[in-house]
Protein backbone atom coordinates (compact mmCIF):
# COMPACT_ATOMS: atom_id res chain seq x y z
CA UNK A 1 0.00 0.00 0.00
CA UNK A 2 2.71 2.34 0.71
CA UNK A 3 4.64 2.27 -2.87
CA UNK A 4 1.16 2.53 -4.24
CA UNK A 5 1.13 5.55 -2.55
CA UNK A 6 4.77 6.69 -2.62
CA UNK A 7 4.26 6.04 -6.60
CA UNK A 8 1.23 7.97 -7.07
CA UNK A 9 3.02 11.20 -5.31
CA UNK A 10 5.97 10.20 -7.62
CA UNK A 11 3.64 10.23 -10.80
CA UNK A 12 1.84 13.43 -9.22
CA UNK A 13 5.07 15.52 -8.07
CA UNK A 14 6.58 14.75 -11.78
CA UNK A 15 3.07 15.22 -13.74
CA UNK A 16 2.33 18.68 -11.67
CA UNK A 17 6.11 19.68 -12.20
CA UNK A 18 5.79 19.17 -16.17
CA UNK A 19 2.02 21.31 -16.26
CA UNK A 20 3.95 24.09 -14.18
CA UNK A 21 6.74 23.91 -16.68
CA UNK A 22 4.83 24.08 -19.68
CA UNK A 23 2.54 26.76 -17.81
CA UNK A 24 5.78 28.64 -17.16
CA UNK A 25 7.40 28.36 -20.83
CA UNK A 26 3.92 29.54 -22.50
CA UNK A 27 3.82 32.28 -20.02
CA UNK A 28 7.38 33.59 -20.91
CA UNK A 29 6.64 33.24 -24.95
CA UNK A 30 3.54 35.35 -23.81
CA UNK A 31 5.31 38.23 -22.48
CA UNK A 32 8.44 38.17 -24.94
CA UNK A 33 5.98 38.47 -27.74
CA UNK A 34 4.54 41.65 -25.40
CA UNK A 35 7.53 42.76 -24.90
CA UNK A 36 8.20 42.48 -28.42
CA UNK A 37 4.69 44.64 -29.64
CA UNK A 38 5.67 46.89 -26.97
CA UNK A 39 9.22 47.78 -27.71
CA UNK A 40 8.23 48.21 -31.89
CA UNK A 41 4.56 48.98 -31.23
CA UNK A 42 3.52 46.79 -33.64
CA UNK A 43 1.67 43.12 -32.88
CA UNK A 44 4.38 40.42 -34.20
CA UNK A 45 3.53 36.45 -35.31
CA UNK A 46 4.58 33.78 -37.11
CA UNK A 47 3.89 34.39 -40.39
CA UNK A 48 5.77 30.87 -41.47
CA UNK A 49 3.44 28.35 -39.44
CA UNK A 50 0.85 30.29 -38.57
CA UNK A 51 -1.27 28.38 -35.99
CA UNK A 52 -3.88 30.91 -35.32
CA UNK A 53 -4.86 28.86 -38.83
CA UNK A 54 -5.45 26.00 -37.03
CA UNK A 55 -9.26 25.34 -35.69
CA UNK A 56 -11.44 22.34 -34.67
CA UNK A 57 -11.45 20.33 -37.43
CA UNK A 58 -9.45 21.81 -40.09
CA UNK A 59 -7.63 20.05 -42.65
CA UNK A 60 -3.86 20.18 -43.97
CA UNK A 61 -5.32 21.64 -47.19
CA UNK A 62 -7.54 24.08 -45.49
CA UNK A 63 -4.53 25.51 -43.36
CA UNK A 64 -2.62 25.44 -46.24
CA UNK A 65 -5.08 27.54 -48.60
CA UNK A 66 -5.36 29.83 -45.77
CA UNK A 67 -1.68 30.31 -45.54
CA UNK A 68 -1.03 30.58 -49.36
CA UNK A 69 -4.28 33.48 -49.26
CA UNK A 70 -2.73 35.35 -46.28
CA UNK A 71 1.36 35.37 -47.58
CA UNK A 72 0.28 36.53 -51.07
CA UNK A 73 -3.03 38.42 -50.59
CA UNK A 74 -1.02 41.50 -52.07
CA UNK A 75 -1.88 39.63 -54.98
CA UNK A 76 -5.57 39.35 -54.82
CA UNK A 77 -8.16 41.81 -56.10
CA UNK A 78 -11.50 41.80 -55.37
CA UNK A 79 -14.80 43.62 -55.72
CA UNK A 80 -18.10 43.46 -53.41
CA UNK A 81 -21.47 44.69 -54.31
CA UNK A 82 -23.74 44.74 -51.37
CA UNK A 83 -27.05 43.73 -52.57
CA UNK A 84 -30.11 44.32 -50.64
CA UNK A 85 -30.51 41.00 -49.58
CA UNK A 86 -26.85 39.95 -49.84
CA UNK A 87 -23.79 40.56 -51.67
CA UNK A 88 -22.05 39.89 -54.96
CA UNK A 89 -18.36 39.14 -55.27
CA UNK A 90 -15.75 38.84 -57.39
CA UNK A 91 -12.29 37.91 -56.36
CA UNK A 92 -9.19 37.06 -58.60
CA UNK A 93 -5.63 36.12 -59.43
CA UNK A 94 -3.38 35.87 -62.30
CA UNK A 95 -1.30 33.39 -59.99
CA UNK A 96 -2.69 30.03 -61.02
CA UNK A 97 -1.82 27.94 -57.56
CA UNK A 98 -2.79 31.17 -55.35
CA UNK A 99 -6.43 30.94 -57.50
CA UNK A 100 -6.45 27.19 -56.77
CA UNK A 101 -6.07 28.21 -52.84
CA UNK A 102 -8.80 31.01 -53.39
CA UNK A 103 -11.58 28.95 -55.27
CA UNK A 104 -10.22 25.95 -53.28
CA UNK A 105 -11.11 28.08 -50.09
CA UNK A 106 -13.79 30.09 -50.94
CA UNK A 107 -15.74 26.54 -51.94
CA UNK A 108 -14.68 24.82 -48.84
CA UNK A 109 -15.83 27.49 -46.26
CA UNK A 110 -19.30 27.74 -48.64
CA UNK A 111 -19.79 23.75 -47.88
CA UNK A 112 -18.99 24.25 -44.28
CA UNK A 113 -21.68 27.22 -43.55
CA UNK A 114 -24.09 24.78 -45.39
CA UNK A 115 -22.96 21.45 -43.43
CA UNK A 116 -23.18 23.68 -40.67
CA UNK A 117 -19.35 22.68 -39.60
CA UNK A 118 -17.59 25.99 -38.13
CA UNK A 119 -13.63 25.17 -38.19
CA UNK A 120 -13.51 27.56 -35.44
CA UNK A 121 -10.45 29.13 -36.48
CA UNK A 122 -8.62 31.61 -33.46
CA UNK A 123 -8.89 34.19 -35.99
CA UNK A 124 -12.26 34.16 -37.73
CA UNK A 125 -14.70 36.91 -38.12
CA UNK A 126 -17.60 36.80 -35.27
CA UNK A 127 -19.70 36.90 -38.24
CA UNK A 128 -19.09 33.66 -39.12
CA UNK A 129 -21.09 32.67 -36.12
CA UNK A 130 -24.06 34.45 -37.43
CA UNK A 131 -23.69 32.93 -41.24
CA UNK A 132 -23.30 29.25 -39.21
CA UNK A 133 -26.32 30.18 -37.12
CA UNK A 134 -28.29 31.33 -40.27
CA UNK A 135 -27.11 28.97 -42.65
CA UNK A 136 -30.63 27.38 -44.13
CA UNK A 137 -31.73 31.04 -45.19
CA UNK A 138 -28.49 31.36 -47.39
CA UNK A 139 -28.49 31.04 -51.09
CA UNK A 140 -25.39 31.01 -52.85
CA UNK A 141 -24.82 31.10 -56.64
CA UNK A 142 -21.00 30.54 -58.11
CA UNK A 143 -19.33 31.00 -61.16
CA UNK A 144 -15.44 29.84 -61.79
CA UNK A 145 -14.18 33.12 -63.74
CA UNK A 146 -10.79 32.87 -65.82
CA UNK A 147 -9.26 34.08 -62.60
CA UNK A 148 -11.07 33.42 -59.73
CA UNK A 149 -14.68 33.25 -58.41
CA UNK A 150 -17.39 35.32 -58.11
CA UNK A 151 -20.51 34.80 -55.47
CA UNK A 152 -23.39 36.01 -54.94
CA UNK A 153 -25.15 34.71 -51.81
CA UNK A 154 -28.73 36.32 -50.54
CA UNK A 155 -31.01 35.90 -47.24
CA UNK A 156 -34.28 36.64 -46.86
CA UNK A 157 -33.14 36.64 -42.87
CA UNK A 158 -31.84 40.73 -42.07
CA UNK A 159 -29.60 39.28 -39.15
CA UNK A 160 -27.52 36.92 -41.85
CA UNK A 161 -27.94 39.53 -45.11
CA UNK A 162 -25.93 42.05 -42.61
CA UNK A 163 -23.64 39.49 -41.48
CA UNK A 164 -23.13 38.69 -45.31
CA UNK A 165 -22.15 42.09 -46.19
CA UNK A 166 -20.12 42.76 -42.79
CA UNK A 167 -18.50 38.96 -43.74
CA UNK A 168 -17.72 40.15 -47.10
CA UNK A 169 -16.09 43.75 -45.96
CA UNK A 170 -13.68 42.22 -43.75
CA UNK A 171 -12.58 39.78 -46.23
CA UNK A 172 -11.84 42.42 -48.92
CA UNK A 173 -9.86 44.25 -45.75
CA UNK A 174 -7.94 40.81 -45.34
CA UNK A 175 -7.10 40.57 -49.35
CA UNK A 176 -5.76 44.56 -49.00
CA UNK A 177 -3.83 44.04 -45.92
CA UNK A 178 -3.58 40.42 -44.84
CA UNK A 179 -2.28 40.18 -41.18
CA UNK A 180 -2.66 43.50 -40.22
CA UNK A 181 -6.23 43.25 -40.90
CA UNK A 182 -6.78 40.15 -38.70
CA UNK A 183 -4.53 41.70 -36.12
CA UNK A 184 -7.16 44.59 -35.69
CA UNK A 185 -10.10 42.33 -36.30
CA UNK A 186 -8.88 40.77 -33.50
CA UNK A 187 -7.89 43.58 -31.21
CA UNK A 188 -11.53 45.14 -31.78
CA UNK A 189 -13.28 41.68 -31.07
CA UNK A 190 -11.28 41.32 -27.57
CA UNK A 191 -11.41 44.56 -26.16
Amino acid sequence: MKKTAIAALALFVVFGLGFAASQFMSMQHYVGHMQDEAATGAMQHDEVNMPMLNGVDTTESEVSELKALFQNHKDITRSVELLPNGIKTLTETKDEELRAALIGHSAGMITRVEQGKNPQIPIQSLTLKTLFEGRDTIVTEIEITDYGIAIIQTSTDPKVVAALQEHALEVSNLAERGMEAVHEQMMKQHH
